[in-house]
């Protein structure tokens, strides 16, 4: 089968190959799914660039690793390692399931359309991929392969955060940087559902009207307009009691600034690639806090049954819209580094997308 696959931490998607490997056999409680689309997301750069790895290696808990351990780990109980190359590439996506490996959950999964949740070793961007049966969801019918694809890590993301991590309350404000992303836009929509008030930062104006047309109470442009002056206006000098943030370096400070008394800022992202710049008293004297949100960890921490009532949330928000995401491109398996290198330029507005049988939509 194709796979598309690193033998190393590159910064170049020229460097990612499609390679004929065999299809892999799955295990007792997996199942192999043949693949049909696959997204191109920010966290899936960070498998190809290392960038989970040099982080993981500053955690407290990778500290004074026994004598030749390499690894390094996701989580204190070093129970979930993170993989280095070689790997497949690829994070979710949408498929059939083939093959069972035995199990309750695997066997009654055969031959049923889901979206699946992985990750390197055993990437998503190939032509067959074998997960745990409980990381495949079986979809309805009314949700299209091209949303599927995308129904774990944004979705779920901005569920988990908004709902479960921050709480945010009817009429609460919330501000979210690089709101023009699919997960900001799904965030505004969620808002006009849940009746919290939401104000946008953008850089420009590219997505400004779409996002007035969803709901935005405000959108704020940082290249012509403050950002915290804005906020203060737009809230009557209260400031935001929540924010989230994948941006970084210098916005991330001027977000701090604009939260209210006891406000939260949820960071989420790195898109300026710069620390965060933040003087100790902007957190002291408003009494607010910072927290990081990492997917896998936040999912881990959750009971089998608080999982599967997110997991039917999810999906009937995802029906109704909430949780749209618009695909700009879709690029064939073979041309994987050409998709990466449009997930990464400039001025995009939509999800690049994979393509990984001739048979997927297009």
């Amino acid at each position: 089968m194709k796979s598309a696959r690193i033998h190393a931490f590159t910064q170049q998607p020229a460097d990612i190959r499609v390679e004929d490997v065999p299809v892999p056999e799955p295990g007792r409680g997996q199942v192999r799914v043949r693949m049909s689309l696959s997204p191109v997301n920010p966290s899936d750069l960070n498998f190809v660039r290392g960038t989970y790895h040099q982080a993981l290696e500053r955690l407290i808990w990778n500290q004074g690793r026994p004598a030749g351990e390499s690894r390094v780990f996701f989580d204190p109980g070093r129970s979930n390692p993170c993989p280095v190359p070689p790997y497949a590439l690829g994070g979710e996506g949408v498929g059939s399931v083939e093959a069972s490996g035995g199990g309750f959950l695997a066997n009654r999964l055969r031959g049923k359309r889901v979206a699946v949740v992985t990750g390197p070793p055993h990437g998503t961007w190939q032509e067959y991929t074998v997960v745990d049966a409980k990381r495949a969801v079986t979809l309805p019918d009314s949700i299209p392969d091209e949303q599927a694809a995308m129904f774990f890590v944004n979705p779920i993301t901005a569920f988990a955060m908004v709902r479960d991590v921050l709480r945010v309350p009817r009429d609460g404000w919330l501000l979210v940087t690089a709101a023009g992303s699919a997960l900001g836009k799904s965030v505004v929509r969620l808002g006009k559902r849940d009746g919290y008030r939401t104000i946008c930062v953008v850089r420009s104006n590219a997505n400004t009207a779409e996002l007035r047309s969803l709901g935005a109470d405000a959108v704020i442009e940082t290249d012509r307009q403050d950002l915290v002056g804005e906020v203060a206006r737009v809230t009557g000098g209260r400031g935001v009691g929540h924010a989230l943030d994948c941006v970084g370096g210098p916005v991330a400070g001027d977000v701090v600034r604009c939260l209210g008394f006891g406000g939260r800022l949820v960071v989420y992202g790195t898109l300026a690639d710069s620390p965060l710049e933040i003087p100790s008293r902007d957190l002291m004297m408003p009494s607010a806090g910072i927290s990081g949100f990492l997917l896998p960890n936040w999912i881990a921490q959750q009971s089998p049954l608080g999982l599967l009532g997110m997991l039917r949330d999810v999906k009937r928000l995802m029906a109704e819209g909430i949780f749209h995401a618009d695909v700009s491109e879709t690029y064939p398996l073979d041309k994987v580094a050409d998709a990466v290198a449009a997930a990464i330029g400039p001025g995009r507005t939509g999800k690049v997308m994979l393509r990984l049988r001739a048979d997927s939509p297009r």
